[in-house]
């Protein structure tokens, strides 16, 4: 058989590439002598994402005392594209990274994310981030109109180099700037160990949660089987 001439619509075109996600995945890890699974809690609880660290080249000078006043404006919350059924890869252990991911976090639509300010982080050389500092230091001076400061600081938090000794450009990022508010609704999925999906499918109803080291085909099996058991059927 030929290969098929038929035009194919995004939306199909986008469902026959595995390497692609609709989807964004936020990941906890242990914080504060917290586990994974307490800091989903809060989350949940509090429906709300909260942007704790900055994460961009910009790091070391916001870091400095004379940057307190534009560095919480860099603060952002972090998710990643990786397929759904991939997640357990960022799981692993891995030589030179400063955190560990855990095995719980939420899943929102891409479509939802964009909406709510999110964006793909800008994975940039040395050389082409070099002019950016020109930007920077008109932000840490003050030098721009309020709607037009936030406006690059937002840019700017995104901005992550990507050179022989730092890249980090497989992780597929997407960033938000602040933090994310959010209803049980705007959830896709939940994520944690197969063991907790009880408790916390009972106590986040009606978010469905999945185990990160599921392959595809049961993610898609097990969401539909928790959709179709939440139907109520009557005599």
């Amino acid at each position: 058989m030929g290969r098929s001439s038929e035009l194919k619509s995004l939306e199909e075109f986008l469902e026959a590439k595995e390497d692609y996600s609709k989807y964004l995945v936020h990941l906890t890890r242990a914080k504060d002598g917290l586990r994974g699974g307490q800091i989903l809690d809060t989350i949940l609880s509090e429906k709300t994402l909260r942007a704790y660290q900055h994460h961009c080249y910009f790091d070391k000078n916001l870091e400095l005392p004379d940057s307190v006043e534009i560095r919480d404006q860099f603060k952002v919350v972090c998710f990643t594209e990786t397929p759904l059924g991939q997640i357990d890869a960022l799981l692993q252990p891995l030589l030179g990274r400063w955190y560990q991911p855990g095995s719980y976090g939420l899943v929102f639509e891409k479509k939802f994310i964009r909406e709510m300010g999110g964006n793909l982080v800008f994975y940039v050389t040395r050389d082409v981030a070099e002019p950016l500092w020109k930007l920077y230091w008109k932000v840490k001076k003050n030098e721009f109109p309020e709607k037009l400061h936030k406006s690059a600081c937002r840019m700017l938090a995104l901005v992550t180099l990507c050179d022989n000794t730092s890249d980090w450009h497989w992780e597929r990022e997407w960033r938000i700037v602040g933090d994310l508010k959010f209803t049980r609704q705007q959830v896709y999925c939940g994520i944690c160990p197969e063991s907790n999906i009880p408790y916390f499918s009972n106590e986040y109803f009606p978010i469905k949660f999945i185990d990160p080291y599921w392959r595809r085909d049961r993610i898609i099996r097990e969401l539909v089987k928790q959709k179709v058991d939440d139907i109520p059927f009557y005599d």
